[in-house]
């Protein structure tokens, strides 16, 4: 079996397995002077307002800060949004890792067990009490350190829509991925961690078409990964199923992203799982498992995705 690198991948103009291209690593920041993100493309008010927010800045380490704003009054999409962003600088030394559990746990519990300096919640799972090194009660294929922890879970002759993208760390860097024809693409990449996820919502600076269905259009608590053109990582939230933040459909997470300057973006887990957890501070988010707008609602998962 031939396996490619994901650097080789990224090298070619047309390949078979992967529809991915190498990302410029040019000079810039997601924010501007203010703590305001720098607007990329103004498309609407909507697009206005995200980028015009007085957005919370706090230094967390070198190359690591963590963003927030609470669009309280109806203003983005019109709709409340509480939006968290952990931003990692390329070049900086963080390094980000997929941290699969055999038993359900919190983001936060499993995250200080890995002394991570923040994380969020991975892809989707299968809620299963037991301890299970199986295939660590996920549904979407895992590779950890080279070896394949869990399969892909097919409920029909088609990919579910967790299965269309995925998390690649090759050599230290991230790669956001899109599905090839190929059934089992995830195991030609040459990569020391995969995870499986999506939909993803954006290759190369090109939105994906997204489906119309429940999933796609409704409102939920969103969890995501973006990749910006000068290599920076964003991890981030929207709370969602509250008044003060009502969630987002699919569509209004591409955009939101888009907006903020993203080239690459892939949706994970979201409602109840979606988690953002800092160390030091904690869950910074509105985990909704118990029904209230607080930071303690947080559901036990199968994966994280963290960086140290």
């Amino acid at each position: 079996m031939n396996y490619f690198s994901v650097k080789t991948l990224l090298k070619a103009q047309f390949i078979s397995v992967l529809a991915l291209f190498l990302m410029d690593t040019g000079p810039g920041n997601l924010y501007g002077k203010g703590n305001r993100p720098i607007q990329v493309v103004s498309e609407s008010p909507d697009s206005v307002t995200l980028v015009n927010a007085q957005w919370s800045n706090e230094t967390l380490g070198q190359g690591l800060t963590l963003r927030q704003y609470h669009f309280d009054n109806q203003e983005l999409f019109k709709s409340n949004q509480f939006i968290s962003i952990i931003e990692i600088e390329a070049g900086k030394g963080r390094e980000v890792e997929i941290v699969p559990s055999p038993v359900l746990i919190g983001t936060s519990v499993l995250a200080q067990q890995h002394k991570a300096s923040a994380a969020i919640n991975g892809s989707f799972f299968k809620f299963n009490y037991e301890h299970n090194t199986i295939d660590y009660n996920s549904v979407d294929y895992i590779r950890k350190e080279g070896k394949q922890l869990a399969p892909n879970t097919y409920t029909s002759s088609n990919r579910s829509m967790h299965q269309k993208g995925a998390i690649a760390i090759y050599d230290g860097e991230l790669f956001i991925l899109y599905a090839d024809v190929l059934k089992d693409w995830e195991r030609y990449i040459q990569a020391d961690e995969i995870i499986t996820t999506g939909p993803p919502l954006r290759i190369d600076g090109r939105d994906l078409p997204l489906e119309n269905s429940s999933f796609y259009t409704t409102r939920h608590p969103r969890t995501a990964i973006a990749k910006m053109k000068n290599g920076n990582i964003l991890f981030f939230t929207v709370d969602g199923r509250a008044a003060s933040s009502n969630g987002m459909s699919l569509e209004e997470l591409q955009k939101t992203l888009r907006w903020l300057g993203a080239d690459f973006i892939i949706n994970l887990d979201g409602g109840g799982s979606t988690t953002m957890y800092v160390n030091g501070k904690g869950v910074v988010n509105h985990p909704t498992d118990n029904k209230l707008f607080d930071n303690n609602g947080e559901r036990k998962v199968a994966n994280i995705i963290i960086v140290k």
